[in-house]
């Protein structure tokens, strides 16, 4: 009789599940700490915190490895430890979720300027500029950026509906300036540089670009004063002692060399 109580007892034993010791994961909880975490990345990552972000950003993408938000937010924390391969990976990836996103857009395009790819990144400043037009730093970036491809007809489009829609933005009379310089437009780059000293007084390269085309029309004595207000208003930069002192003497040269104006 004892050995069949045991026996029943081990077979009921056998039979029993075994006992989970886990504790059980609540799914709401997990997704919303998951939340939490990924906007506290975020705010970190707007406050150059990057080493805190990104452990947040890991847990996030241990749950969740397409999330877009968190691999845009990845992207920006190597952007900001200048991992720039890494960030463009990270960047794409969430423009391929989320390409309508504005502030994807622009880390693409700082991306991608970064790498020196410029015509890919006029494209990504371009959609943001879509996105925001109201947000003349988005144009202003989009048109450098067809400068240096030399897409200067469109580049002068692009920075004139920035300073139409946008005019605060700081350097877009003068990046217009330098685009109408290279286009051979003189007098219009003039009126440009002009704007920007009216606007942003500050603004010293606007007194260089002044300066150049001053020289390209032939007027060596405007074009040294306005090298020389530039060195007034930054006398130890690099620009300074490798480009406006040496702009100087050639154009003090060139003037000495000149013909006498005929009274």
């Amino acid at each position: 009789m004892l050995r069949t109580s045991l026996a029943v007892s081990l077979a009921l034993i056998l039979a029993a599940p075994a006992c989970d010791n886990k504790p059980k994961v609540d799914p709401a909880a997990q997704a919303e700490e998951l939340k939490r975490d990924l906007s506290n990345a975020m705010a970190r990552v707007k406050d150059e915190k990057y080493e805190e972000a990104e452990a947040m950003l890991n847990r996030v993408l241990a749950a969740e490895p397409e999330n877009a938000l968190a691999l845009a937010a990845m992207g920006r924390v190597r952007l900001g430890t200048k991992k720039y391969p890494e960030a463009l990976g990270l960047l794409e990836r969430a423009a391929q979720k989320l390409p309508d996103d504005v502030g994807i857009q622009a880390s693409l395009g700082e991306a991608y300027t970064k790498l020196d790819r410029p015509a890919d990144a006029a494209t990504a400043y371009a959609a943001a500029f879509k996105g925001e037009p109201a947000n003349g730093n988005y144009g202003l970036l989009q048109g450098q950026a067809l400068r240096k491809v030399k897409q200067l007809d469109k580049a002068e489009e692009v920075l004139r509906e920035v300073a139409k829609t946008d005019a605060q933005t700081e350097f877009v009379y003068t990046e217009l300036g330098d685009v109408l310089r290279e286009e051979g437009k003189l007098d219009e780059s003039l009126k440009s540089y002009m704007k920007a000293l009216i606007e942003h007084p500050g603004d010293k390269s606007a007194h260089a670009g002044a300066a150049e085309v001053y020289a390209l029309q032939g007027n060596h004595r405007k074009a040294i004063d306005e090298y020389s207000t530039y060195i007034r208003m930054d006398c130890c930069s690099d620009f300074s002692n490798k480009t406006a002192k040496p702009r100087i003497a050639e154009l003090q040269a060139a003037a000495a060399a000149a013909p006498p104006a005929t009274p």
